[in-house]
């Protein structure tokens, strides 16, 4: 057998089906091409057609109609339009003979007829000229790699074969890792892009009849790509011996799984072995299969098929021969003894009786040695329910038969029964009786034979890979990839699952390369509890749509493509996938899967895409977690979902995003999602669920929620802040017509007046402008005592973002705490406080631009790079450390030079007004700032001790007492009686009037002499002492000044406490009223004081 010739030969066909079926849609664009392609053919084509029809299951692809038997007769038929195609009819007259031709040599490898070398080159020539001819050169590509490849295995798992990669590979740890795509390559049907899904739902049935897809009819594609798994190599071994006649342990086998679990994929491989008997060890591809000392020792044996669709229970089916057979006793018999042995049980077919052991033995005693595969019986037994016999049904009457032939197989040497059963009654048809059938069969099958499992667990890794690539690749690539992932899985040991850092997960990362393992398994273990989800051809199915994705797209992925990572998933292209997830799931999960994971418009994509060039974008991250979610999230309660530790196994690349970004793009995409939920219960996990979560409710709560709603928020939180700052005045949001400020005061503007760092806007500069220069309708005095602070722009978009959803959360509180589940309720409150808590580090951090405004150089500005806890901290410390470091502001004391340079050091000739500088560094803005009184009076206090100047008291040049080398005792800044002088002028002497008077009241003699007489004693008063003194009274308003020197100042250390009481009447020049700006510059004076404001 020449495997590389059958390989061409099913390749070939698999080329020119798509090509016959868009050449009819093309020439026939109204008709359905089955149809124009039907009625061509002659009857006895037809015949073929109509049989193949027949087999076909629901899931079949109709191109499998065109095949072998019919493809030169497809040339003939529509000659006409060929030669139109091509140009001229000796081209068609050549296709038509090249297709004979090929035809001829395709059945001689069907029928095992051995093949001349001539042959074998002449049929690779003819294929080539056809591909050529019709203009498929990648058809001529593949066959001259087919041909010119050495006639063995493409894998085989002990010696892997190499690519073109090169033999000794070596990569540095940091160095980019060989993509799968470079190192092992799909089969033809993937990489040409001609795959069809259908492909992987074996239909035995076709087999039989040598129609339908060339991997499962033709025996050397079947067995390239199927790996032989321990338990399809145990059966093999088992129907050989015992067709040759060596005793065996149980020659009625049954096959009981799941759906997909790889019982039709087993007897078609036991169809193959035992149609080919002795010339099975002839092909490289079947060497393999049975142990060294078992050899097929027959050359004929007989094989009957028996699926749910061979005989329609009611009309049964036609052969060749003219007869209908209607039971499964009658196929069998006419399949193993022909018209003779159908002959022996006709009367029993007719009547849908089922036989006596006695009638059947002696068709098997005479077809021995004979195989018997029955497929899918529970589904023909419960359509075949619906026939009555007698008081039963056909149903009853199959059932029955099996166990006659089972008894009969068991009795009969060389003769073997094969029979698949589901694993559970919910897959035979949804019948209302499945569960009594499948007893029933279970009963007379198993009872007396032997159970075994085709495909077990972890063999689904080879399985998938025999069955989609071409080879396994370079080994040595191979050792390289898993090295660095194991380096990778080491380093992240405590970030990972315990047995990622395990040789055994590594062995499983060897056998599933090139799929990451918790891909294959997200399908076998997590869908496959689905009882609908069907196993071995479910992974199959899904995984070629990704690997076909993958590979067409390979020119443009980016990023470590070493493995195929469920995050290398890309849904969108995937409708199988999709499918199958709303198959299983419910259609809502389409809604699901666009509005958090795939799309434009899902929360994963806008994630990924709010920086394209951070690692998130870069990789697609969040739609690679999304994805791998989403797929964890079918399966049962309690296997659903994925720990943080089980994702990042699941993603995670050498040399790619590191593991912190899997934990930031998750964070994001939980706040954001509609469908995602996670628990804390044990270890953390994350699903999907097709429920709304409680992002939906808060996403309607953020749009009902106004940019006023926002700015109040900001507003309320400064004012609540900003209340038990004591180290400066702040001001809030406050109005344009402020009172005169004679303290240092914080004005902090509202979020309206957003500004960038670099350059202040016009409109806040106007606002800024507007309050430094005026004070409602008039001119500020005093101009050097107000800061601002203004917040950026970047720094409020963020804290809008985060007071929009803590108002959200706020208002879901408010107003549907009685409508929301308790889970979702506690969810809210958790989300609320951390939003809070982010909020207010936000406001922080947005307001960080100080201002200061002078008539000389306009607004200057500082930018706060660092922040404090509290905004209370914020201001007294890092905003006053800003502004003292860049001079704006004397905090201490005021600088000898500072005073010099502002014309406020006294001179002989020009002493200062203590309560001028005072004043000075209030109103002229070209000074810097002060805090307040006492960075005034304690200068002046260190300077009068330094003897840098003297201070005086009284009136300008007739001072009641000067201090030198002194402190200056009730110092008021404020009072206009304290001098600055020079520090030359000291004391004066007494005038002599004064001096006489107080000689002659301390001398009491003419003589001037002391007097040492003592005055008589007087009587004297004894002190009055009191606990308090309180002053009260009406004080004319132009004698309002005295009240601080006279009263304040004295009393200041004395527990001093002030109550005042203004009273204002309305006047025709003066009017009290709401819009009058004297009243509103009262009132608000009044707020910002504490003070009560009553109106009459």
């Amino acid at each position: 057998m020449n495997d590389n010739l059958s390989k061409a030969l099913s390749i070939f066909i698999e080329a020119m089906r798509p090509f016959v079926v868009g050449f009819l849609l093309e020439k026939f664009k109204d008709e359905p091409w089955e149809g124009i392609f039907f009625a061509r053919l002659k009857p006895d084509k037809q015949n073929t057609w109509n049989k193949a029809v027949q087999s076909l299951s629901a899931d079949s692809d109709r191109k499998q109609l065109v095949d072998y038997s019919n493809l030169s007769s497809f040339a003939i038929a529509f000659k006409q339009e060929l030669t139109d195609e091509l140009g001229n009819s000796k081209e068609a007259n050549k296709l038509i003979s090249y297709l004979q031709e090929i035809q001829e040599v395709r059945n001689k490898c069907n029928h095992y007829q051995p093949l001349d070398e001539d042959e074998i080159d002449r049929a690779f020539g003819t294929m080539k000229l056809v591909a050529k001819l019709l203009q498929m050169p990648d058809l001529v590509t593949e066959i001259d790699t087919i041909k010119n490849r050495e006639n063995e295995p493409t894998i085989q798992i002990e010696t892997p074969v190499t690519t073109e990669a090169s033999s000794t590979v070596s990569f540095s740890e940091d160095s980019p890792l060989p993509a799968w795509y470079t190192n092992v390559y799909p089969h033809y049907d993937i990489r040409n892009g001609s795959l069809d899904e259908s492909v992987f739902a074996a239909n035995l049935s076709e087999v039989a009849m040598g129609i339908g897809q060339e991997v499962y009819s033709n025996p050397t594609m079947f067995f390239e790509k199927t790996y032989i798994t321990a338990g399809l190599r145990d059966i093999a071994n088992r129907v050989v011996r015992a067709l040759n006649g060596e005793e065996t342990d149980n020659r009625v086998i049954s096959l009981q799984t799941g759906f997909g679990g790889g019982k039709t994929h087993t007897l078609i491989s036991l169809y193959h072995i035992t149609k080919t008997g002795k010339s099975l060890l002839s092909s490289a591809y079947t060497q393999h299969i049975l142990d060294s000392k078992v050899a097929p020792q027959f050359e004929n044996a007989q094989v009957a098929v028996f699926t749910n669709n061979t005989t329609d229970v009611s009309q049964g089916r036609t052969t060749d021969d003219g007869i209908t057979i209607y039971t499964l006793w009658g196929e069998l018999a006419y399949q193993l003894g022909g018209l003779e042995g159908y002959n022996l049980i006709k009367k029993n077919d007719i009547e849908r009786i089922s036989p006596a052991a006695n009638l059947f033995r002696p068709i098997l005693e005479k077809s021995a040695p004979a195989l018997i595969l029955i497929d899918e019986l529970a589904d023909y037994c419960n359509k075949a329910s619906a026939v009555m016999i007698g008081k039963g049904s056909l149903s009853d009457q199959t059932i029955g038969f099996m166990q006659t032939l089972t008894e009969v197989v068991s009795s009969v040497p060389r003769c073997v029964l094969i029979a698949t059963l589901p694993a559970s009654a919910t897959e035979v048809a949804s019948s209302a009786i499945g569960q009594q059938i499948l007893t029933a069969l279970e009963n007379r099958i198993v009872r007396v034979g032997t159970s075994i499992k085709p495909v077990e667990d972890e063999e689904i890794f080879e399985v998938v890979r025999r069955r989609l690539f071409d080879n396994i690749g370079n080994p040595q690539v191979i050792e390289l990839v898993l090295n660095r992932y194991k380096n990778t899985y080491h380093n992240r040991r405590s970030d990972l699952p315990n047995q990622a850092d395990r040789m055994e997960y590594i062995n499983k990362m060897r056998k599933s390369y090139p799929f990451h393992p918790e891909l294959i398994d997200m399908f076998r273990l997590k869908w496959g509890q689905d009882s609908r989800f069907q196993r071995t051809r479910g992974v199959l199915r899904l995984l070629a749509s990704i690997v076909k994705d993958l590979w067409t797209r390979r020119g443009s992925l980016t990023g470590t493509q070493a493995l195929i990572h469920t995050s290398d998933v890309n849904l969108s292209n995937l409708p199988t996938l999709t499918g199958t997830i709303t198959s299983l799931m419910g259609s809502q999960w389409e809604t699901v899967i666009h509005a958090d994971v795939i799309g434009t418009s899902s929360n994963a994509y806008k994630i990924d895409n709010e920086d394209p060039n951070n690692n998130i974008g870069k990789y697609n991250l969040t739609q690679g977690i999304a994805t791998t979610i989403l797929m964890a999230s079918l399966g049962n309660l309690q296997n659903k979902g994925l720990t943080i530790e089980e994702l990042k196994l699941c993603i995670l690349k050498p040399s790619a995003f590191n593991h912190s970004e899997v934990n930031s793009a998750l964070n994001k995409l939980e706040q954001v999602a509609h469908y995602l939920y996670s628990t804390n219960v044990g270890s953390r996990s994350y699903w999907f669920q097709s429920k709304p979560n409680i992002n939906i409710l808060v996403n309607q709560a953020k749009a009902e929620i106004s940019q006023a709603d926002i700015s109040g928020e900001i507003i309320n939180r400064l004012n609540a802040q900003t209340r038990n700052v004591s180290k400066i005045k702040v001001l809030v949001n406050p109005a344009n017509d402020i009172p005169e400020q004679k303290s240092l005061t914080l004005v902090i503007l509202g979020p309206e007046y957003a500004t960038q760092p670099g350059s202040i806007n016009t409109k806040t500069k106007k606002q800024v402008e507007q309050i430094a220069q005026n004070k409602g309708y008039s001119s500020r005095i005093y101009r050097n005592t107000i800061l601002y602070l203004a917040c950026s722009e970047i720094g409020l978009g963020m804290l809008h973002s985060k007071l929009l959803e803590y108002l959200a959360c706020a208002k879901i509180q408010a107003e549907y705490s009685g409508q929301i589940e308790p889970e979702q309720k506690k969810d809210i409150l958790e989300r609320k406080a951390e939003y809070d808590k982010q909020a207010n580090a936000l406001l922080i951090a947005a307001y960080n631009i100080v201002c200061k405004y002078s008539v000389s150089e306009g607004i200057e500005k500082i930018e706060i790079k660092d922040f404090a806890q509290d905004f209370n901290t914020q201001l007294s410390s890092n905003l006053f450390n800003n502004i003292k470091e860049e001079e704006w502001l004397l905090e201490k004391s005021i600088g000898l030079g500072t005073l010099r340079s502002s014309g406020l050091y006294p001179t002989i000739e020009q002493p200062i007004q203590v309560n001028d500088l005072y004043e000075a560094f209030l109103r002229f803005d070209d000074k810097p700032m002060i805090c307040g009184v006492e960075t005034v009076s304690k200068s002046i206090q260190r300077y009068c001790e330094n003897g840098d100047f003297n201070v005086a008291c009284g009136e300008q040049g007739n001072y009641n007492h000067i201090y030198h080398h002194e402190s200056v005792p009730f110092l008021d800044v404020t009072d206009p009686q304290y001098w600055l002088v020079d520090k030359s002028i000291n004391n004066q002497p007494k005038s002599e009037e004064s001096s006489t008077d107080e000689q002659s009241s301390a001398w009491n003699s003419p003589t001037g002499e002391k007097s040492e007489h003592t005055a008589p004693s007087q009587p004297v008063d004894e002190l009055r002492k009191f606990k308090s003194i309180k002053v009260s009274g009406k004080v004319p308003v132009e004698r309002w000044t005295d009240l601080f020197s006279s009263f304040v100042v004295p009393l200041k250390n004395n527990g001093l406490e002030i109550e005042i009481s203004f009273k204002a009447k309305t006047t025709s020049l003066n009017p009290l009223d709401e819009s009058a700006q004297i009243y509103k510059v009262v009132k608000e004076s009044a707020m910002q004081l504490g003070l009560n404001l009553e109106e009459e």
